[in-house]
């Protein structure tokens, strides 16, 4: 207390000093009231400090030097932070506004913003040291100096502003101050923007200086400048004084912190400069932007735009995109009507004033191509004729074109090139300059754009044929001036992209009629004469076509167009593509005909011409498909299969001569390389080709020639390739049904696979790499290809390699037990015997697991696979020797008789299961009894049924020693034992088997207690050896136990995922063993109420699903217990998902069963609740939401299918929650989110699905027992009810489709839907939906309308 005292009194007497001594002249005494501040913290009084705050704003006052220094020294400002933190609002207010603060504040800033270079040596953009501040008005000048300043004023600033906003003031007293201390900066427009100005141009000083990552608290400079400017005196001259002062450093800080793209842009911290971007960006939108838009708009003054760039000028090149960059971001949601069609015009303003500001300028091409960036990605509109005129005046004066300024103009708007003579004029100029001069390696990207652009063009004028027209007379032009192979035309065809790709629209552009008018308006312009120009032509078309109606009216026109051009290197490709889709598409009397024709031709190419050649590959391509064409039984066939023989032999044979077959080239075979030849990968695509260029080809060629083809014949048995090329090709011969459907072929390919599998014994610890692969492939091979010959020479294989598997079992991976597991399993599940066979097979591979390695810790599950896929392997071999007996059966179950005995006498000599020698010997028991228990055969046998009893009993003696060696030994559980912790699982899996132990049980019920809690312990850990003895402890011993049930389940985070929800299945199912259908739900309301006190962990929800599916799968369910039902327990976990942020997709699914499993517990309480949620859940304020979009369509979807009934009368509800989902849908699934992996197309196709269920129900839906017959349908009804609403659904599409971009994709898949509501809406609801819309929404719904009538009406036929 004294020494708080103490420096109380040192405060009072250092600020009474301040008069006669002043700052000092080094600023000591500022110096000593700043320790004597920060000794006095504790001070409960301010009059110090106010005394304080006085002098050193008095002393800042006036335009002398001393001032000006003190104004300018960081500490001051320091101080004046310090103190306004200590002295009561209402006490402030009065302190600033009688020594004016503003009017400091003011000077401050305007004195910082003006640094003076320093004296010497130039300023170096990166300080490596901060020197000490010097109290001299010379170095306080400095750049580095004044930034120091601002730093320090600027933090001043925003700690008294956020005083001022404090929320937890309370006194009124305060209040009022804070508000007197606001009137402070009340000021006028024209005093309040030269302070914002001069703050912006401190911003700006900071970011040329090259510190701003020195610079603390530098990123909410903007924020604070905007706080002052709100609180000025706002009058009707604000924006033309933003204009004025503001906006030119406005500019320059736009431009440097990148926002578009400038030659002034500075290295920043992305965080600084996103900060600023976005409060810049906001602080001209609502001060600047805005305000001016509406005067243009109410009053057509257009004067604060033109003033901001008059006053801007020396900076144009800064300032010009920087208004565009504004003025184009500002959202044009106004409304409809006449108040869009002004901001239209205001925006297509602002661009002729940025044009003609920059027209004069050597730079202009630079600054527009900048400009219509911005207009592009915010698809700003620009006026047609001003875009003409810059695309002329800019890009095409004199000889040279700017092509990168003419693409831009493109792509801005396409219909620049359309609508009007002057834009076709145009369109022509520039085609001719694409054609007539050679294009350069840097504009053919440009200039492909603008191509693009041209076609988008035509297509939005439904004009595609022009298009096409206008593309060939292009080929010809650059045939003529010999720049085939330089042309941007040329390459029209190959681009893919969604948007250029030229044979996506060919169909969906264009009518019959209209692709019959283009090919005969070739037809007239002498094709022959331009070979190259109607090959490239005919080709995209002829790749195009795919409808039937296209392809028959078609026919071989595009075969006669090709046929009489000269073949060239460039061309003879292109024409064999024309004549193979005119052999697959014409009758069988013209394909006859074009054979003839081609025929010779083809002949002599597949057996002369050089391979590596284009020609020749799509040569072999057109022979297989007329080959194709002529199958099965064309007279002719055998010309093209003798071809395609004696041309894959002349292939095979090149391939193994040039080496390409030693597996190097069959790395990258991958199916999209069957489009065309390149030669550095010929071979590769050759085979690629063979074996996805059709899928009937290998099928083909073996029936004809009872071999495979002999390139992929030597590419499978080649011994060079590696383990990944093999793979690849098999995986396309395997995954071809074709191939598969056909005995022979399927046989061949299996005997190959069988044959591999034996011969990679050579590899040292089998099964390697190879071995591991054979096996992966025979596992997925369907096990109907396979005949019993062939499964039994497999088991063969696989009983020759066990022997050296169980030889030296640690050299084994566990990938290769699993495989050969599978591999057995897959076998046995078919009647297979191989010689030697024996149950000693079992009882070795068993004894070999013992001792295998782990490569990963038990609590992956790693011994647990491996324990299971032998189980099901011992299982499926047993199965089949149980379920017919014969003497070779009774032979094998003489071999496991002498098993169980041997396992009889060591359980009786084991004296701790830890150490017995095999663990999974308990495993193959649990086989044994099971599939023996299952056959009635074996039970009725005089040999085998004591076998029964006998492998039972041992089995239950087994698994007993396991669990009394684990209560007898601690450190069983601390530490992992291979053996031990497999004997566990072998005999918790196996107890089912044995299900009663009543009477095997001689166990203490101390230790089975202690065995409990120590389980319990390691649970938490995520160890699986603690669930598993809790399951055995429940299900077997819960007599023994007597725990209570737990109310509420942890995390099961610590789980490895795949085994989360079986454990937990498992644990439930033991804990719930013996209830009742009351226990039951008396259980289930236990886990609820702990999900509501908070227990919300994924393993509480899975718990209380596990219960829930119970009780609806019990055959004596009971409605309700005790006040509590099913329809309280949906009630209650519905209200939870508005209140959730994980584990969301758990209660969806316990929502949705409930809804759909047992609909009669559900109240209309339940539906009307469920629909509510899924509205609020996807409304605008919950965009956010962490509920899958998929799982809230599911629940929609089964309140619809399962109670349709009860939304009769509540169509209301079900119409907001579609219109939430659809408004959901369109603005917030654009892209997919980390809980929700579908596409926004995949989205629409789920909302389309509900939207057809209402508008088309099923009959089970709707239909309810009638007392009276009627002559109306339930179906019907159904309709007329969903007609009187849901064309409101439509209504909202179509204004979303005005407010937002619908990506095509989306727009396809809600068709359907759309066309559904159309069936349903009656004339009357069709007028109304007429009626509530304007132009636009009108233009959209007449377009649906008509797709509607021309694809999605049913007209009855």
């Amino acid at each position: 207390m004294a020494k708080t005292w103490q420096s109380t009194t040192d405060l009072i007497k250092t600020v009474r000093g301040l008069d006669q001594t002043g700052p000092g002249s080094d600023g000591e005494n500022l110096q000593l009231l700043w320790r004597s501040l920060a000794a006095a913290s504790d001070g409960k009084f301010h009059a110090a400090e106010e005394s304080c705050l006085r002098w050193l704003l008095k002393s800042m006052s006036g335009s002398s030097q001393g001032a000006e220094t003190l104004r300018r020294y960081p500490l001051a400002w320091t101080i004046l932070d310090c103190v306004f933190q200590r002295i009561p609002l209402f006490s402030l207010a009065k302190s600033l506004a009688d020594r004016k603060f503003i009017a400091v504040l003011q000077q401050t800033l305007k004195n910082v913003s003006t640094p003076v270079a320093a004296s010497g040596s130039p300023t170096s953009p990166k300080r490596k040291r901060t020197p000490a501040l010097i109290y001299a008005l010379v170095d306080l000048k400095t750049q580095d100096r004044c930034l120091d300043t601002a730093r320090a004023v600027f933090g001043t600033l925003k700690s008294l502003l956020r005083r001022l906003e404090d929320p937890e003031m309370s006194l009124s007293r305060d209040k009022i101050g804070a508000e007197h201390i606001k009137s402070l900066f009340c000021t006028s427009s024209t005093d309040a923007a030269m302070m914002v100005a001069s703050a912006f141009a401190v911003c700006g000083n900071l970011l040329t200086s090259g510190t701003c990552d020195k610079v603390e608290g530098a990123q909410d400079w903007i924020e604070s400048i905007s706080t002052i400017w709100d609180l000025h005196l706002h009058g009707s001259d604000d924006t033309l004084d933003v204009a004025t002062h503001i906006f030119k450093s406005s500019s320059t800080i736009l431009s440097m912190i990148g926002v578009f793209h400038s030659s002034h842009e500075m290295e920043i911290p992305e965080t600084l400069k996103c900060r600023w971007r976005v409060d810049l960006e906001r602080f001209m939108h609502r001060n600047f932007i805005l305000p001016g838009r509406a005067a243009f708009v109410n009053r057509r003054v257009f004067e604060p735009f033109e003033k901001s760039l008059q006053v801007s000028e020396d900076i144009i090149q800064q300032s010009a995109p920087a208004l565009y960059f504004l003025s184009s971001g500002v959202s044009s949601l106004m409304a409809e009507g006449d108040l869009r069609k002004d901001n239209v015009e205001w925006i297509k303003k602002i661009f002729q004033a940025v044009e003609k500001v920059i027209r004069g300028r050597s730079d202009r091409s630079a600054l527009m191509q900048t400009i219509l960036d911005q207009a592009i990605q915010r698809s700003t509109p620009v006026d047609l004729d001003d875009l003409r005129r810059v695309c002329r005046e800019y890009a095409l004066q004199g000889a040279e074109t700017d092509w990168d300024l003419v693409a831009k103009v493109a792509a801005c708007e396409p219909d620049v090139f359309q609508l009007s003579e002057d834009g076709v004029d145009l369109r022509r100029e520039i085609c001719n300059r694409t054609v007539k001069h050679k294009t350069s390696e840097s504009d053919y990207k440009a200039i492909s754009g603008v191509i693009g652009a041209i076609m988008d063009g035509f297509r939005t004028r439904r004009d595609f044929p022009g298009f096409l027209e206008l593309w060939y007379e292009q080929l010809c032009e650059a045939e003529r001036q010999k720049l085939v192979s330089k042309s941007p035309w040329f390459e029209v065809a190959r681009r893919k992209t969604p948007k250029q790709g030229l044979d996506t629209f060919i169909e969906a552009e264009m009518s019959v009629q209209q692709l019959l008018g283009v090919i005969a308006w070739v037809e007239t312009k002498n094709p022959k004469s331009h070979p190259h120009s109607i090959c490239v032509f005919s080709s995209t078309i002829a790749q195009a076509l795919g409808s039937q109606s296209f392809v028959d009216a078609v026919g071989r026109r595009l075969f006669d167009l090709v046929a009489p051009a000269s073949s060239s290197s460039g061309t003879a490709a292109l024409k064999w593509r024309v004549v193979s889709k005119t052999i697959s598409w014409t009758t069988q009397d013209e394909r006859l005909e074009v054979w003839s024709a081609v025929k010779d031709r083809l002949s002599k190419i597949l057996k002369t011409a050089p391979l590596m050649s284009g020609e020749t590959f799509e040569a072999f391509k057109c022979c297989y498909q007329a080959w194709d064409s002529m199958s099965p039984d064309d007279e002719h066939i055998d010309e093209p299969a003798s071809f395609v023989k004696d041309f894959t032999v002349r292939l095979a044979a090149e391939i193994s001569t040039s080496g390409a077959s030693d597996g190097t080239s069959l790395s990258t075979v991958w199916p999209e390389m069957k489009a065309e030849l390149h030669e550095e990968s010929a071979y590769r695509q050759y085979i690629a080709w063979y074996l996805y260029g059709s899928s009937r080809f290998s099928n083909l060629y073996y029936d004809k020639n009872d071999e495979m083809p002999p390139v992929l014949s030597n590419a499978l048995s080649t011994r060079k390739a590696s383990v990944d090329e093999l793979q690849t090709l098999w995986h396309a011969l395997l995954h071809n049904e074709i191939n598969l459907n056909d005995p022979k072929l399927a046989r061949d390919l299996v005997d190959r696979l069988i044959e591999a599998l034996d011969e990679s014994e050579k590899e040292m610890d089998w099964p390697g790499e190879q071995g591991q692969m054979w096996m992966k492939t025979l596992v997925n091979t369907p096990l109907d290809v396979y005949n019993r010959g062939q499964r039994e020479r497999l088991m063969a294989v696989l009983s020759n390699r066990r022997a050296k598997m169980v030889k030296s079992p640690k050299r084994v991976s566990q990938d290769g037990w699993k495989l050969v597991f599978g591999l057995a399993t897959k076998m046995m599940g078919r009647p297979t015997f191989y010689d030697g066979m024996g149950f000693s097979d079992l009882v070795e591979i068993a004894e070999a697991m013992s001792s295998i390695s782990t490569e990963s810790p038990t609590g992956h599950g790693a011994l647990l696979e491996l324990i299971e896929r032998f189980s099901l392997m011992a299982s499926a071999t047993i199965r089949q020797m149980a379920e017919h007996i014969e003497e070779r059966s009774v032979d094998y179950f003489r071999g496991a008789s002498k098993f169980v005995s041997g396992c009889e006498t060591q359980a009786s000599a084991q004296q701790e299961a830890s150490k017995a020698r095999y663990p999974l010997y308990i495993t193959l028991l649990k086989a044994l009894s099971a599939e023996l228990s299952r056959s009635p055969n074996c039970r009725s046998h005089e040999e085998l049924g004591p076998l029964l009893q006998a492998s039972r009993t041992v089995l239950a003696s087994c698994i007993m020693a396991v669990t009394s060696n684990f209560m007898s030994d601690k450190k069983l559980l601390v530490v992992h034992d291979r053996g031990a912790d497999m004997s566990l699982f072998a005999a918790v899996d196996a107890a089912q088997t044995v299900g009663d132990f009543a009477g095997l049980v001689s166990l203490k019920t101390s230790a089975v207690r202690k065995l409990d809690k120590r389980s319990k312990d390691i649970m938490q850990q995520g160890d699986l050896r603690g669930w598993k003895i809790q399951v055995f402890l429940r299900n077997y011993l819960s007599s023994e136990v007597e725990v209570p049930r737990p109310a509420s389940y942890d995390s099961l985070e610590s789980l490895p995922s795949q085994l989360r929800e079986p454990l937990l299945e498992e644990l439930v199912t033991s804990v719930t063993r013996n209830m009742s259908g009351t226990g039951k739900f008396q259980y289930l309301k236990e886990l609820l109420d702990a999900f509501s006190r908070g227990s919300n962990t994924d393993g509480q929800l899975l718990a209380i699903q596990s219960v829930i599916g119970q009780l609806i799968d019990s055959t004596d369910f009971q409605g309700h217990v005790e006040g509590f039902n099913l329809a309280a327990a949906h009630s209650e976990l519905t209200t939870s998902l508005l209140k959730m942020s994980h584990n969301t997709t758990h209660v969806c699914r316990i929502l949705r069963a409930l809804l759909e499993k047992r609909p009669q517990a559900m109240s209309q309480w339940n539906i009307e609740l469920t629909l509510n949620t899924v509205c609020d859940l996807t409304s605008a304020s919950a965009n956010q939401s962490n509920i899958p979009f998929s799982w809230l369509c599911k629940l929609v979807e089964v309140v619809i299918k399962k109670h349709r009934l009860r939304l009769e009368g509540h169509y209301h509800l079900l119409l907001s929650t579609m219109q939430a989902l659809l408004r959901n849908l369109v603005m917030y699934q654009e892209s997919p989110k980390l809980d929700d992996k579908l596409s926004q197309e995949s989205k629409a196709h789920l909302y389309t699905r509900l939207v057809t269920l209402i508008c088309e129900p099923t009959a089970g839906a709707v239909s309810r027992s009638q007392l009276h017959g009627t002559l109306d349908s339930a179906t019907d009804a159904a309709k007329r009810s969903a007609g009187r609403h849901m064309y409101m659904v439509l209504m909202q599409y179509v204004k979303l489709q005005l407010e937002e971009s619908v990506p095509r994709a989306v727009r396809e898949a809600l068709e359907p839907a759309m066309n559904s509501i159309f069936d349903i809406t009656s004339p009357e609801g069709r007028k109304i939906l007429n009626d509530a819309m304007d132009s636009s929404g009108r233009a959209i719904l007449r377009e649906m309308f008509k797709r509607y009538v021309k694809f999605g009406k049913w007209s009855g036929v």
